[in-house]
């Protein structure tokens, strides 16, 4: 299945394709794509055996001249630092601007490869393979890169703070990929499908509860159709606000409250927990701001307990801690927190300067 995801206003278009066993159709893709024969192959190390060494063998015996980098997919190793070593990488390996960056793994790995395929050299061409559901539904999608910064007087770091937009010329999507990974890490994507279906599809939202004892990351054949379904959300989305000036701003649902706590390793959160949270606080605070439906957060809270997402965190980390790095977030509007608020399934209103109280709000529906 291919969408094409097309900017209003420009010629520029990102392919994505999403099927069972796409690898072999890499090797036509870049050649298309790509007008040298260097790559580098940015891969999470905890899949290099199992996707990034074949896709090498693959590459290499189609002709393409290429280099493995492995990186450790944390978000503490999500930085400067180590996209700095990757332009060493780059470097030592010969690329210029017509060879490419192809990146293999989850949302840390299309973010982070992404990042500096659009800072070296001033931009060169990304191919995504992302190997998770979260990569897939949300991460690869929409052209948006970057890296975690530590905040001011704080051990924590800000979510994407330096980053930049700079679409993949192809998002290859293969399904058998989802088949190898761990329960939780697909359990992670599922959060993001969540906030999807509150944003514009609540149909999507039934079938998930209908299906959520029965969603196996093993049968090829729903996920394609459901990954789709997904993908068309995002990028109808994107498609009319690529740089973030109004609706894409709705892709947000969630994120203010999750990119607030992601970061502490203290929670030993993964993004789409996170998502899973952000998402019932950014409910709660709907409600003290008396907009939400009060049924939409107990019908979400049962959907997460049924996919195995958390609804609760290990502790609560100081509320002026998490306030002030909302204040850091990158939809902040002179100093004053801007929250997404879903109302009802399918509808979500914009909140400029949120009380610190609605953040008390949200935040006291998710801690122990």
């Amino acid at each position: 299945m291919r969408i094409d995801l097309r900017l209003a206003g420009t010629d520029r278009a990102c392919a994505i394709l999403i099927g069972s066993n796409l690898l072999d159709e890499c090797v036509t893709l870049l050649k298309q794509c790509v007008k040298g024969r260097r790559l580098a192959v940015v891969c999470d190390a905890a899949i290099a055996e199992s996707h990034g060494g074949p896709l090498i063998i693959l590459l290499t015996s189609a002709g393409f001249d290429c280099v493995l980098i492995l990186i450790q997919a944390t978000e503490a190793n999500k930085t400067l630092e180590t996209a700095a070593r990757l332009y060493s990488e780059f470097l030592k390996s010969g690329l210029d601007r017509t060879s490419a960056v192809v990146a293999v793994g989850g949302g840390i790995v299309t973010d982070l490869a992404g990042f500096a395929a659009a800072t070296f050299m001033r931009g060169i061409t990304l191919i995504s393979i992302p190997t998770t559901l979260l990569g897939m539904v949300d991460a690869a999608i929409g052209g948006k890169t970057g890296v975690n910064f530590p905040l001011p007087h704080s051990d924590s770091l800000g979510k994407n703070l330096v980053g930049a937009f700079h679409h993949p010329a192809v998002v290859l999507m293969d399904v058998n990929t989802l088949a190898t990974l761990p329960p939780r890490a697909f359990r992670c994507g599922l959060a993001e499908c969540i906030k999807h279906a509150i944003i514009a599809d609540p149909e999507l939202l039934d079938w998930l509860e209908s299906h959520a004892d029965s969603l196996d990351p093993g049968d090829s054949s729903d996920l394609v159709e459901f990954i789709a379904r997904n993908v068309r959300i995002k990028t109808g989305v994107v498609a009319r606000d690529e740089k973030e000036s109004s609706q894409r701003l709705l892709l947000n649902l969630g994120h203010t409250f999750a990119h607030a706590i992601e970061t502490r390793e203290e929670l030993g959160l993964e993004h789409g927990e996170a998502v899973a949270l952000g998402l019932l606080a950014a409910c709660a605070a709907g409600e003290h701001l008396k907009l939400t439906n009060l049924d939409l957060r107990p019908r979400l809270r049962g959907l997460m307990g049924q996919l195995g997402l958390p609804v609760r965190m290990k502790s609560a980390p100081p509320l002026s801690e998490i306030i002030s790095a909302m204040k850091s977030d990158k939809k902040t509007r002179a100093g004053s927190i801007r929250l997404l608020i879903p109302i009802d399934a399918g509808v979500v209103e914009i909140v400029d300067s949120a009380p610190d109280s609605a953040v008390e709000a949200g935040m006291n529906a998710i801690v122990p």
